[in-house]
């Protein structure tokens, strides 16, 4: 007997945990439990072969197929078994199923996904995944097995709404001698992959190679009906650079309803040719961009010159309201942030633009101070209530520019308290900021002075402030941080600098315990050092 809990634990299910309950598959495992394959025996099936399969069958929704974790996608073996019993039942082997993920690509480049495809596909599917878990190519598949992949889909759940689909032409040397690629690449499909993609009319999120970018498939995504949203990862089509090769205009009304744009893991140009397409911009509120730059040149200083081009992109997305931005840089490779030095102005006024996270990227000391380029963002972004950047360091000099965006609530940077500096009390809007968050370990000073002096200013510039928080494995250092916020900034805050009340505070009973306690925990403090870090910049200068 089945027990109440049943639906909900097989509502998600793994392949292998389900053809496993059929009596005739055989499960092969490797090591660290990885499944090399999966035989099904048509000569010991009967009619009770598939008893238990069927008992679980209907309450699965989202079927699961390989193991993301190992790198290595099972075979199967046998496959007529279950075409049979799919003809013996008269309707498809999982009734009810939503969702179909393959977590992997196997190197069949595309085959293999078909077969499960044909095998469990049902009109009811509302969802197909098909991305490797891995950057490694070593599954890709190509355009032509990819048309044939989208025919299937037409004809066997036409009203998908969700469908990633990662196809690449390219040739690594490792493939040269790699028959099936070879296979693979010399199939030729009924039609074309963007004939059949018309078909898809109730396709509402599209992930795409950036070989789609092909201009007879670009129209035709533009001209889906119901897309909302639409993410391009890397995956070249033979003989077209989408760079230089695609048509920068739609027909009118492409588009149209578009929000959200993801494009990740391209070289920045890339980047930079898809931006100067104004019509994909028109409605668009959330974008997310990701990319790398093929400039060596820029990896001592960080100053890149492809990120001007994204920046000035932005220009089209006027509607934006939210903005990721990632350079996913390799320190141990020699790389540093991106400098953004004075051209994220260049993306122009975002009035509806809420929300930032730009990782990875920094304005240097130079242009923060000589050409104020943190608080020329405060033109461009009247409205953005949260910016993260956690590869920018910001001294209370740095702040005091943050503090101009004058709607601004929550920020991250990587901060240096170290260094006390009182600004002058604020000429511009306060901004209603209530969390400053650390991307770096606590770096606050070790005297107890300076330290309230610190809490004094970021007051100053945020009387709204509730606390500062940082992540830091350092015990000690986060009782300093535990003392600043629970402590510190309370007593600044009843008692602001330069107040009368202030001046009489080192006699006070409470001042008393407050300097008594900082000074046991200055007894097991380590601070953080910031002169080995290579993108420190702080003030050294003493208030």
């Amino acid at each position: 007997m089945l027990g109440i809990g049943t639906p909900l634990l097989w509502r998600n299910a793994t392949a292998e945990s389900l053809l496993g309950l059929i009596d005739c598959a055989y499960l092969c495992w490797g090591p660290n439990d990885a499944l090399f394959f999966i035989t099904f025996d048509a000569y010991t099936a009967d009619n009770e072969t598939f008893k238990r399969f069927h008992s679980y069958a209907p309450y699965v929704q989202n079927l699961e197929i390989y193991d993301g974790k190992y790198g290595c996608c099972y075979t199967v073996e046998g496959w007529n078994v279950l075409l049979n019993e799919i003809e013996v039942q008269g309707r498809p082997l999982l009734p009810n199923l939503k969702s179909l993920r393959f977590l992997d690509i196997s190197p069949s480049h595309g085959f293999n996904e078909l077969r499960w495809i044909s095998v469990f596909a049902t009109p009811g599917v509302k969802e197909v995944s098909l991305v490797p878990s891995q950057p490694s190519p070593s599954g890709q598949i190509p355009f032509s097995v990819g048309s044939t992949i989208l025919e299937a889909l037409v004809d066997l759940c036409p009203n998908i709404q969700t469908l990633d689909l990662s196809t690449s032409d390219s040739c690594y040397p490792a493939r040269f001698s790699d028959a099936r690629f070879r296979m693979a690449l010399a199939h030729r499909p009924t039609r074309p992959w963007y004939q059949e993609l018309r078909r898809l009319t109730q396709l509402r999120h599209l992930t795409i190679s950036e070989g789609w970018l092909y201009p007879d498939c670009f129209q035709i995504l533009g001209c889906l009906p119901e897309l909302e949203s639409l993410a391009i990862i890397p995956g070249q089509l033979d003989e077209f650079d989408y760079a230089f090769e695609m048509n920068p205009v739609l027909p009118n009304g492409s588009f149209d309803r578009l929000t959200n744009l993801s494009i990740l893991g391209l070289e920045s140009y890339g980047i930079e040719a898809i931006l100067e397409v104004k019509d994909i911009f028109r409605q668009i509120t959330t974008m997310k961009l990701e990319f790398y730059f093929d400039e060596p040149e820029g990896y001592a200083d960080g100053k890149y010159l492809g990120i001007q081009g994204i920046f000035k992109g932005l220009r089209n997305a006027s509607y934006l309201r939210e903005l990721h931005i990632s350079f996913p840089f390799q320190p141990e490779e020699g790389e540093r942030p991106a400098n953004a030095y004075h051209v994220m102005e260049d993306m122009g006024l975002h009035p509806f633009l809420e929300s930032v996270h730009l990782d990875g990227i920094r304005i240097d000391k130079g242009y923060r101070r000589a050409c104020h380029a943190i608080r020329d963002l405060a033109a461009i972004w009247p409205n953005v209530h949260t910016l993260s950047m956690p590869s920018q360091h910001a001294s209370i000099r740095d702040l005091e520019d943050f503090a101009t965006l004058p709607s601004l609530r929550h920020l991250t940077v990587k901060l240096d308290l170290k260094y006390p500096y009182l600004p002058t009390k604020p000429e511009f809007k306060i901004a209603p900021l209530k969390s400053l968050t650390s991307s770096g370990p606590v770096r606050l000073s070790a005297t107890y002075k300076h330290l309230s002096l610190s809490a004094d200013a970021l007051l100053r510039l945020w009387p709204s402030l509730q606390q500062v928080t940082w992540t830091d494995e350092d015990t000690s250092r986060m009782e300093m941080a535990h003392f600043f916020n629970s402590q510190v900034l309370p007593f600044s805050r009843k008692c602001p600098f330069g107040t009368p009340r202030r001046a009489q505070l080192p006699a006070t009973r409470k001042a008393r315990k407050m300097k008594a306690f900082f000074k046991l925990i200055l007894e097991d403090l380590e601070e953080a050092d910031s002169d080995s870090d290579p993108d420190s910049d702080s003030d050294t200068e003493e208030y």
